[in-house]
């Protein structure tokens, strides 16, 4: 049975159980900002926080490899990131486990011009970065031309580009300044005048301190902006600290951030330190006096942390679930996510460029018993893209395309030229240090032997690492995946799979597939919107860009001395609740 199945009411009835804070919203939560004096406080959610003295908290995460919100793009950076900095609006969670879109230093929703291309939003005054310096509209519109900036070649700059460019909001004059570097077969030295009229031309300005001017490419709808703007790559940046310090801004000494929290330590390989930000003038005011991220790849050493009392928090081997029921009833967190793992190929490598090779692999894999092996049933095999619980999911539609099936893998490769295996060279496949990730790695490995007599050789790498490894696209397989940044059909595809998008590392290409994404991108009616993401999946499968294998459950331990964590499985994970960290609290005894 997979546990995944059930994930929603087994988390219900914990959180029943352990008082995990089942808040309407964090902006609900108590605004005092953690008292003193050995008292208690009253929380919104109906619990008592601890004195001050007594808010510290120890929490897991794996390495992140960048604070930088411009130039991040896996969760265990932008869960911290969420911690440090904020948008203009944010992604909150529901009671049904989706999200909802919320202003937080917008006013509120934007104005937007009859045309639906220019979108007016209104700053919230009276707020400072955690230096003390005043929060104003430049900032935000820095953040967004920061996004655009191909010197930061950020992954998400996508989010900002047009439908036409493969993007999806389309802000003004982005296009032209991500394309000022040329590209790496037409490299192009524009010079720094050029560049500075490039990003002047950007759709964003500042009317005033308090008014922001986005002017997009194409009309989009009110939901649409919100949802972009809530994401890091949106966030509002201080080019007088970034232009100081260079590369080095986000160190502890010279990071400068607008979250309720700010960076006082961080160790490579050991662990990160925040403490509550004084100049975070927005609600809920953190109680956590100390928030140590202890960086741990490996799940079950962060598990017997856990044990034994050194960390408050941890994700845990999926194996671990059978016996964290018995263990930890009241602290187990099953969260039900909005992740597909899959095995990635590189598209552009000499074997695996071949759609016969990657569709044998897809079709070689065991889905049902490699999650009930690796998982402990912790998931839903999966051969769609698009996750269960998101509008236009396609079900088992995939399954006679790459699900599992020796014969057809075998012929498939026999199709590539490489009958049995015959001539097929050993392949690398790239995977984190965990005991769940070297048990997945084995069991591939077996199943690619068994079914298509070919070899693997296991790349195991720290967090960081295998981060690098993916950007730099230096891997041949990999085992990573996707979750969901905001809850739109789009989020898996545009940028992903469309030629040359801020996150397609594995190179698909295929010209149909980028029309798809153009056109879905370009809908004026959700319900074309979704029709042609859908056919855009079918190309993702029919091409194999790369191979779904589970969505996943993650399971945490969770302290029952923590209050104010509202798990919100549509968003990056990172720790459950880390989009809203001001809402957690040590309860008082």
């Amino acid at each position: 049975m997979s546990l995944f199945k059930h994930w929603r009411h087994l988390m219900l009835a914990i959180l029943a159980i352990v008082a995990l804070g089942a808040l309407a919203a964090c902006g609900d939560d108590d605004d005092d900002d953690g008292g003193g004096g050995g008292t208690a406080t009253a929380t919104a959610d109906g619990g008592d926080a601890a004195p001050a003295e007594d808010q510290v908290l120890v929490m897991h995460s794996v390495e992140p490899q960048f604070l930088d919100p411009q130039r991040s793009n896996f969760e265990q950076d932008i869960a911290i990131q969420r911690m440090m900095f904020r948008g203009l609006y944010n992604l909150e969670g529901t009671d049904d486990g989706g999200a909802v879109v919320v202003p937080m230093y917008a006013e509120s929703e934007p104005e937007i011009s009859a045309d639906g291309k220019v979108f007016t939003v209104k700053i919230k005054s009276g707020l400072n970065w955690s230096d003390g310096v005043p929060i104003t509209a430049q900032h935000f519109a820095d953040g967004i031309i920061r996004g655009c900036d191909p010197n930061n070649a950020s992954p998400y700059a996508y989010l900002l580009q047009s439908a036409e460019a493969g993007g999806i909001i389309g802000v003004v004059g982005c296009d032209e300044l991500l394309g000022a570097l040329g590209t790496a077969d037409a490299p192009l030295t524009p010079t720094e005048a050029e560049l500075d009229a490039l990003k002047a031309g950007v759709g964003a300005v500042a009317v005033d301190d308090t008014t922001l001017e986005v002017t997009l490419v194409d009309a989009k709808l009110p939901n649409t902006f919100m949802q972009i703007f809530s994401l890091w790559v949106t966030f509002p940046a201080r080019l007088d600290v970034v232009e100081e310090h260079g590369e080095r801004w986000t160190d502890p000494a010279n990071i400068v951030n607008n979250g309720p929290y700010r960076l006082t330590e961080f160790v490579i390989q050991d662990h990160a330190t925040l403490v509550p930000n004084e100049e975070w003038g927005l609600e809920p005011k953190p109680l956590v006096q100390e928030l140590t991220i202890r960086f741990i790849d490996d799940y079950a050493a962060a598990y017997r942390a856990f044990q034994t009392g050194e960390l408050d928090q941890a994700r845990i081997p999926d194996t671990e679930v059978p016996n964290a029921t018995n263990d930890y009833a009241d602290e187990l967190l099953v969260v039900g996510n909005a992740r597909i793992t899959a095995v990635h190929m590189q598209n552009d490598h000499e074997v695996l460029g071949d759609v016969n090779v990657r569709k044998a692999i897809a079709r070689a894999i065991d889905r049902e018993t490699f999650v009930e092996v690796t998982t402990s049933g912790v998931g839903v095999p999966a051969t769609f893209w698009v996750v269960k619980g998101l509008t236009g999911h396609q079900g088992d539609k995939f399954d006679s395309e790459i699900g599992f099936d020796p014969a057809a893998a075998a012929q498939l490769l026999a199709d590539a030229g490489y009958p049995d295996g015959e001539g097929f060279p050993s392949l690398r496949l790239t995977i984190s240090d965990t005991p769940v990730r070297r048990a997945q790695a084995e069991f591939l490995k077996t199943q690619l032997a068994e079914n298509l007599g070919i070899t693997i050789e296991i790349e195991v790498v720290d967090s960081r690492t295998r981060a690098q490894i993916f950007n730099e696209e230096t891997f041949e397989l990999f085992i990573g995946g996707w979750q969901l940044d905001y809850p739109d059909i789009e989020n898996p595809i545009v940028g992903l799979f469309n030629t040359d998008g801020g996150n397609n590392h594995y190179n698909c290409s295929d010209p149909d597939l980028d029309a798809k994404i153009v056109e879905g991108s370009q809908a004026d009616n959700a319900e074309d919107h979704v029709r042609a993401f859908q056919e855009a999946e079918d190309l993702i499968i029919a091409n194999v860009c790369t191979a779904p294998v589970y969505q996943e459950g993650i399971p945490y331990v969770v302290s029952a001395k923590i209050g104010g964590v509202k798990e919100n499985p549509t968003l990056d994970a990172g720790q459950p609740g880390n989009w809203c960290a001001e809402c957690w609290y040590v309860k008082a005894e």
